[in-house]
């Protein structure tokens, strides 16, 4: 028999292309995130819930303790799976002053892509860098953001 194979001549299984893990994870998508994005209002309580708190502080004395959504929880945790090449992520080029957004190269040891794309905090870049996840996420379902 004729199997596929990778770069390496190793047979290309189902198992290999994971194609479990992406039904489950198709289906966690689509019954547990995309309710609450598909309609316009719960999509803008979900990003101002982020916007107000993207780096999940700690509990501070004497004040409740700041506890995402469910939903919220379910979608920062697809959103953080992605494939390293082409991911946002924030360097810091300017110590405690301005965060940049760049892009993950294909390989190790490439060079970092900056975007040109400054924040003054490390939230502001932290929710930038969300927004862009989701848009990405949501035309992957075909909804527009």
């Amino acid at each position: 028999m004729d199997y596929e194979t990778d770069a390496h001549g190793i047979p290309l299984t189902a198992l290999r292309r994971d194609y479990a893990f992406k039904a489950v994870d198709d289906y966690n998508v689509r019954m547990y995130i995309l309710p609450h994005l598909a309609a316009p209002e719960s999509r803008a309580r979900i990003i101002a819930e982020h916007r107000a708190n993207p780096l999940y502080r700690p509990t501070r004395p004497g004040q409740p303790a700041p506890i995402y959504s469910q939903v919220l929880v379910r979608l920062i945790d697809k959103l953080r799976v992605v494939p390293t090449a082409g991911k946002h992520i924030i360097v810091e080029t300017e110590p405690g002053s301005e965060y940049t957004i760049a892009l993950l190269p294909a390989a190790r040891g490439e060079t970092v892509l900056l975007t040109g794309e400054t924040y003054a905090t490390r939230s502001e870049a932290d929710h930038a860098i969300f927004l862009k996840r989701l848009k990405a996420l949501l035309a992957s379902y075909g909804i527009e953001m």
